[in-house]
């Protein structure tokens, strides 16, 4: 095993800066996951661990190499794309054991370890079988038994379930997660636009953007602790509530007002020009009038089984509420409040979080 650390590294394709001065470290054994938008460098940046792609600038470690000048094939790292990129005209086993042989194993030595990987994951009755006789599921275990079979240091994975339909995602995310951390141990790299697969998967997630490291957390930090307006709404489904205005003191009071309503805030919230940040989970809810609640219309509700969230008006803006089980209504007035310690305050300009 080893860890991965990139330092200063930036990807310029033409006038195109793909990744711009991006500094991480995925510790030995780590499984981190690298979360952004299509176009935001998260896969330039796995291909350039891979040697796929050689930075502009800055240094790629792996272990305790310098691996900027170090062929693919020699930097002991396996990659699993989005496609699988399994060879057709090959059987299961012909495709795991393919980079034993470009490697120059014995047979006797590739039969073994194709058979023991093979059993690892559960697909040897398969190694017979061409990949178009393969469900989506099994086409991506093969994958990922090519790259095992090698025992590489460093794994990485470049969207695998993007192509898996939603019943078979949630089980392999599962499967992935305690087969690469629990039982290998891996040092691990998984590239996903897919919050969800971020959040259930990862020890840490690298949030990125236009090229730019947003943040770096745990799951937890990542939610409950954004770094500003993209992380906030990024991550969580429904997305954070985002509301421009103005704080002002009030006989003694922090009051937050826009055009269409005032909240009351904690006394100890900066004041002036700021916007104001709630996750649709964290509001609290009334059919009737109390101190601080504020007045909406419900325009209508997404019923999604175990929740139900709540859309509200304001001229142009409109916020998600998540709804009570116990209220039945779908329209009409409805009263609500962010969970006071449940609130966020980020700058007007830079976005970045100023409280919360």
């Amino acid at each position: 095993m080893a860890r991965v650390l990139l330092k200063n590294v930036t990807k310029k394709f033409g006038e195109v800066t793909a990744v711009k001065n991006l500094n991480l470290e995925i510790k030995d054994g780590e499984f981190m996951v690298l979360l952004g938008p299509s176009g935001c460098g998260k896969s330039t940046t796995l291909r350039m661990i891979a040697g796929l792609e050689t930075p502009t600038e800055g240094e790629i470690w792996i272990g305790d190499s310098i691996v900027n000048d170090v062929d693919p094939t020699k930097r002991n790292v396996a990659m699993v794309f989005q496609s699988y990129a399994l060879y057709p005209h090959m059987t299961v086993f012909g495709n795991i054991e393919f980079p034993l042989k470009m490697s120059g194993v014995p047979k006797e030595e590739r039969i073994k370890k194709v058979k023991e990987v093979a059993e690892f994951l559960g697909i040897d009755t398969l190694l017979n079988r061409k990949p178009n006789e393969l469900s989506g599921g099994q086409q991506q275990r093969v994958a990922l038994a090519r790259a095992l079979v090698r025992e590489p240091q460093v794994f990485l994975l470049d969207e695998p379930l993007s192509n898996l339909d939603a019943k078979i995602r949630t089980q392999m995310r599962f499967e992935l997660k305690k087969l690469l951390s629990y039982e290998l141990g891996i040092t691990t790299v998984y590239v996903t636009h897919d919050q969800v697969e971020a959040m259930t998967m990862a020890d840490r997630i690298a949030v990125m953007n236009k090229g730019i490291l947003q943040q770096v957390g745990t799951p937890d930090e990542i939610f409950y602790k954004p770094k500003n307006t993209f992380v906030a709404t990024f991550v969580g489904s429904p997305p954070m509530n985002l509301i421009e205005g103005e704080i002002v003191e009030k006989d003694g009071n922090s009051i937050f007002e826009t055009e269409h309503f005032s909240l009351k805030l904690p006394n100890n919230v900066p004041k002036g020009k700021v916007i104001l940040g709630f996750r649709p989970q964290h509001v609290e809810i009334s059919q009737s009038m109390k101190d601080n609640f504020i007045k909406g219309t419900l325009l209508g509700v997404e019923k999604l089984g175990v929740e139900n969230f709540g859309h509200i008006g304001y001229g142009d803006v409109e916020i998600v509420i998540r709804l009570p089980e116990d209220i039945k209504i779908t329209k009409g007035e409805i009263y609500w409040r962010p969970e006071r310690n449940r609130i966020y305050l980020f700058d007007l300009n830079s976005r970045e979080t100023i409280y919360g």
